[in-house]
């Protein structure tokens, strides 16, 4: 087979090419590589950003419990596809990371001008309904103990509590120059978007709603504020959406941090009034 001067420089040529496409793209993935944090890199900026670093030691599980509320709007989906709005007033949200647990006491008023005051508590694998705060407790059905505790792990500080508790369960990757981590929780993924300053801007989940079936359970979290003025921030704007839909709009109004809030099961409660 004759080889001719021209046909070398055409080869030499495709060679220098896909050499020159080689390396531009190892470039390219190298250049990905190093603009997407470690974990633990990740988590440290955040827990500082949020402000539950503390001590000599810079632990960053120094915020157990907070306690934050608010009012705005509060809707709810019907089983024949409508939605019914309600005036969220004096709502109070008092959490503890530890146990976990949540209490979520709120008035509603409805369209028709009718007041409701519900108190909504989940703790460990439990979930019950209280007349007052630790007042005439009544069982719930097991399908609100999941609901419920979810509610824990939507805030900015449950997820990255959550974070730094099982760093082993934590992905991080970039997506538009945006950090999002992913850290699972009782075998759910949770998933973090952070903004600019490494704060939680949006948190999401895969629910199962007893009317929507499985949906998408995301909160939006704006206008942090350092409320104590101890380098501590929470949002002050927070939107939650089933499936896309607004299902709460609250401004919040106080938040604290490490606030003495309890949760005292049932039992407990029954024997108090003995």
């Amino acid at each position: 087979m004759e080889i001719n001067a021209k046909s070398i420089k055409g080869y030499s040529s495709m060679m220098t090419r896909s050499a020159l496409i080689l390396s531009l793209s190892l470039l390219l993935v190298q250049a990905c590589e190093a603009q997407t944090p470690s974990v633990s890199e990740t988590l440290e900026e955040t827990a500082l950003a949020l402000g539950t670093i503390r001590g000599v030691q810079r632990r960053m599980d120094s915020i157990n419990t907070l306690q934050f509320s608010g009012n705005g709007t509060y809707n709810v989906p019907g089983n024949n596809g409508e939605w019914t709005s309600y005036e969220l007033r004096d709502a109070t949200v008092g959490i503890n990371y530890f146990i976990p647990a949540i209490r979520m006491d709120m008035t509603l008023i409805g369209p028709d001008g009718n007041e409701e005051r519900l108190v909504q508590v989940a703790r460990g694998d439990r979930a019950w309904d209280e007349r007052l705060p630790g007042v005439d407790p009544t069982d719930v059905s097991d399908q609100e103990v999941q609901q419920r505790a979810q509610q824990i792990w939507l805030t900015p500080h449950g997820v990255i509590t959550a974070a730094v508790q099982n760093p082993d369960n934590v992905a991080i990757e970039t997506e538009s120059g945006q950090t999002i981590m992913t850290v699972e929780i009782d075998g759910m993924p949770v998933t973090a978007r952070l903004d600019e300053n490494a704060r939680p801007a949006v948190v999401e989940m895969m629910v199962e709603h007893p009317v929507l079936g499985e949906t998408l359970l995301s909160a939006e979290y704006t206008d942090y504020i350092d409320w104590p003025i101890l380098d501590v921030y929470f949002p002050s704007q927070i939107v939650h959406r089933l499936g896309g839909e607004v299902v709460l709009e609250m401004t919040v109004s106080d938040f604290y941090q490490n606030p003495y809030v309890i949760f005292p099961t049932p039992e407990l409660l029954s024997r108090s009034l003995q």
